[in-house]
């Protein structure tokens, strides 16, 4: 039996398992298809929507972000990142779609798409023999970790936000509109977000914006100091200052430096094209997500469940890695690992302990995961380097 013999119902079933660029193709194959397509339009686009760029909610809440101000009336920068915070936090979980909204948000979830196709090469960097594509559930982790990061990076990394407010968010802050924002992800989601980072993290540091030593790892003999020159970019305190003010990049600048760049001369002109006040301030969102985890860190201690899976559980952005090698014992990540599914009820629970308007006051007890040895040592030595910076 060919296609077009097939019925209505059974035709409009196989749209739901297509994805999008699929669904509007096979739409304008013929117009039996095509009136097929429009008799349930808005119900096939937002299931292959889903297909395709899954977790809708957390894109839907990216678009917003990035819509422009529908008023000119002056105002503060705190009051205007919070009311567009406020708009953001106010989205349901089931948003009532529209054709232009789902055009908009495509434009970011191909920019998520190409994410999934690369990242089993950062994944497993060292053990190549590992890599393998991601699964549709590990793809959709990837996904809400990107638009977590962008909105995130949308929000409080553009030149207002990081000149009105420069230094990282302290734990003790009630109403930091970027605690606000990340105390609404879930601890599940954090780690995530924290995986995603720290992937990134070592991506710029050996790949696109690699140290002096890096570079000369590279090489049997030292190399004479004009060629190190073209291909490094410091070391030690310079260089960890560069790595922090380059991670307010968001995924699709990222992404562009990836595809796009291959020599220093390219990376720089990148660089200098975003402004003098970009290397002035670094990237806060690895501090946030430590400051909202302290604030949970009283209810993770009573946590009979946290205690029996404590060793397994981490933060990748928040300790340093373990050089040449993968991610080990992740037992809660983006990609499945071998006895997760033990932790199945736990993970249930604190996929669901963030707060929906992000109130300190009014978060749901759960666990916030293992910030007892990594963080900390971070976070200190960072601020140590602050300290350096300021006297020099």
């Amino acid at each position: 039996m060919t296609i077009d013999n097939l019925s209505t119902e059974v035709l409009q079933r196989i749209y739901e398992h297509t994805s999008i660029q699929d669904l509007l193709n096979f739409a304008q194959t013929s117009r039996k298809h095509y009136r097929i397509f429009l008799g349930r339009r808005m119900h096939l686009l937002e299931q292959s929507m889903a297909n395709s760029y899954s977790p809708l909610p957390s894109l839907y809440k990216l678009v917003i972000a990035h819509e422009p101000e529908k008023t000119r009336k002056p105002m503060g920068t705190e009051i205007k990142k919070n009311l567009l915070l406020n708009r953001i936090l106010q989205v349901h979980s089931k948003p009532k779609y529209t054709v232009e909204m789902f055009a908009k948000m495509a434009q970011y979830g191909r920019v998520a798409e190409r994410w999934t196709e690369i990242y089993p090469q950062f994944r497993w960097r060292f053990e190549s023999i590992n890599r393998r594509f991601l699964e549709p559930e590990e793809q959709e982790r990837l996904r809400g970790a990107i638009y977590h990061h962008w909105l995130y990076t949308q929000l409080f990394h553009d030149q207002a936000f990081t000149q009105y407010d420069p230094d990282p968010p302290s734990p003790t802050s009630r109403t930091d509109p970027r605690l606000r924002l990340l105390r609404t992800f879930s601890t599940i989601e954090h780690i995530h977000l924290s995986e995603f980072i720290a992937h990134i993290l070592v991506l710029l540091e050996l790949d696109v914006y690699p140290s002096n030593t890096i570079v000369q790892d590279h090489y049997s003999h030292p190399l004479p100091v004009r060629a190190l020159s073209k291909l490094a970019w410091g070391d030690g305190n310079e260089h960890r200052r560069l790595i922090r003010d380059i991670m307010k990049f968001s995924p699709k600048e990222l992404l562009h430096l990836i595809d796009n760049t291959s020599t220093k001369q390219e990376r720089l002109d990148y660089l200098s094209a975003q402004g003098a006040h970009f290397r002035s301030t670094p990237a806060t969102l690895n501090y946030g997500i430590a400051a909202v985890n302290m604030e949970r860190s009283i209810e993770r201690r009573k946590d009979p469940v946290f205690h029996s899976v404590r060793g397994r559980l981490f933060f990748p952005s928040h300790i340093p890695p373990v050089p040449n090698q993968d991610l080990q014992d992740m037992l809660i990540g983006i990609v499945d690992v071998s006895g997760a599914k033990e932790c199945c009820e736990f993970m249930d629970w604190y996929a669901n302990d963030g707060s929906k308007d992000g109130d300190l006051g009014k978060l749901v007890q759960g666990y916030s995961g293992p910030l007892w040895v990594g963080a900390d040592l971070v976070i200190e030595e960072d601020e140590d380097e602050f300290a350096e910076d300021d006297d020099q």
